[in-house]
């Protein structure tokens, strides 16, 4: 097959990075930290309020890519399957993700004649990974950490992934000894038995940092006291340790509880000039050098100015939120995760804005509250779960009347749902840029830019009309 992604487009693509690859494809530790190279040393860059305005115009070199040669170069597949992508090149995963992306579009005539661009790789296609979240289950006699099989209850030891960053997966190996020295036993779903359920793992790619948060059963864990030290003594990146206690049966990863071990509960991450607070319960982007572009991307088509509101629903901790008050005179962010709604107003103080409001509630409920409160919003920026907004979401979005909407998302089937709707409702889709935020797997992350038709005049106002001219 053809790849869509010829020489001479990487050369001129503006939207992609560059690394310095060795001679067989392959990338080094140097080149990978090269791009990541702004993230090791914040005191490069300043945080004045005039930086925060102004938009990151250094040239964004092309990144290349392994050669087509080279195997699968994950140990665990395909046992594991959460990558599937990982057994083509990297240039034949961006087209695959194209077709998906493409094939969405055409299953509806509304959007069937779009023309979509080529994804925006992403600069590691390997490593760059920043959140583990991770089953503890004993398997035949041993200690596995890892993955569920699809569809299955089955754990698939992913101790060594190749999308995590090196030191997580050191974290991973020390634990899964760790576990079998003091005597921790592993959750059984079954019997409804054992200790640890799970291990989340919270990486920061400019700090190179963690957070591990341990799951379990029950708020009694005899082995904590040993477990703690010797993981201090053996990783001086890890920065925190926190204990989740999740005490009813099923799969559900966490528990309502959380208590600290030893350090903080929070990261400190860097996205282009603003510092974010990510705690260990909020979701995050997992690839930050994306989630840059993304955002960048999503503030330039929507074309905020000082004199607008800007809406960003389903704001989470704050990032979007951050980008649209550069521009925009009001920016009202709402999740219902409160935990995360308070982190974002962190984020705010922290990064100096003061022209950021956030509620925590229902996206429907809270939305139509605010805005039967505040002046018109002119543009709002979405980004939905995976499953898209629901019905109650949606009515809410379309009665703000925004004249411009940014909509990001995870999951080509459930987004062209939604732009299909939004055709029905007077809006119009007008540009769609995918990204490869997830290299190696079969996932897609989308921006897409909606703006609302102009009222067509009825026949009586044509007719008024006429009238008033003559």
């Amino acid at each position: 097959m053809t790849s869509r992604y010829t020489p001479s487009d990487r050369q001129n693509n503006r939207r992609s990075w560059q690394t310095d690859s060795r001679k067989d494809g392959s990338f080094s530790r140097r080149d990978r930290e090269k791009e990541a190279d702004r993230y090791s040393h914040p005191q490069r860059e300043t945080f004045s309020a005039r930086r925060r305005d102004e938009r990151d115009t250094r040239e964004q070199p092309e990144v290349r890519f392994p050669s087509a040669s080279q195997g699968p170069p994950c140990p665990h597949y395909p046992a594991c399957f959460s990558c599937p992508f990982v057994q083509f090149p990297y240039l034949q995963q961006l087209d695959k993700k194209y077709e998906i992306v493409t094939k969405a579009l055409k299953a509806y005539p509304s959007l069937a004649e779009l023309t979509v661009p080529s994804l925006i790789p992403s600069p590691y296609q390997f490593g760059y990974r920043t959140r583990a979240k991770l089953a503890v289950r004993r398997v035949n006699g041993k200690i596995v950490i890892g993955l569920y099989r699809p569809d299955t209850h089955d754990v698939v030891d992913t101790s060594a992934c190749s999308v995590h960053p090196e030191l997580v997966n050191e974290l991973i190996q020390f634990l899964r000894e760790a576990i079998e020295r003091f005597n921790i036993v592993p959750y059984d779903e079954v019997q409804d038995t054992g200790q640890l359920r799970y291990i989340d793992i919270r990486y920061s790619l400019w700090q190179k940092q963690i957070v591990l948060t341990l799951v379990t059963r029950h708020m009694h864990f005899p082995q904590a006291r040993d477990l703690v030290f010797h993981l201090e003594r053996k990783f001086s990146f890890l920065s925190g340790i926190v204990q989740n206690i999740h005490d009813k049966p099923g799969n559900v990863i966490w528990g309502d509880r959380f208590h600290p071990l030893r350090g903080r509960d929070t990261l400190l991450e860097r996205i282009g000039p603003f510092r974010i607070i990510v705690p260990v319960y909020a979701f995050s982007q997992v690839n930050p050098p994306v989630a840059r572009r993304i955002y960048e991307t999503a503030l330039e088509w929507a074309n905020v100015t000082s004199t607008e509101i800007a809406l960003d629903l389903y704001c989470g901790i704050g990032p979007i939120s951050l980008y649209l008050a550069s521009k925009a005179q009001l920016v009202i962010g709402i999740d219902d995760n409160e935990g995360a709604v308070n982190t974002a107003k962190q984020n705010a103080r922290r990064n100096g804005y003061h022209n950021c409001r956030f509620f925590a509630g229902d996206a429907a409920e809270k939305l139509r509250e605010i805005t039967s409160a505040l002046p018109p919003i002119s543009v709002a920026v979405v980004n939905p779960p995976r499953k898209g907004l629901s019905p109650e979401a949606f009515s809410a979005l379309v009665s703000t009347n925004a004249t411009r909407l940014i909509y990001i998302s995870c999951e080509p089937t459930t987004l062209t749902r939604d732009l299909d709707r939004f055709s029905q409702a007077g809006y119009e889709t007008k540009k769609v840029q995918p990204f490869d935020m997830f290299p190696q797997t079969d996932q897609v992350e989308t921006v897409v830019l909606l703006e609302r038709k102009e009222a067509q005049p009825t026949e009586v106002e044509r007719k008024e009309e006429t009238v008033a001219s003559e």
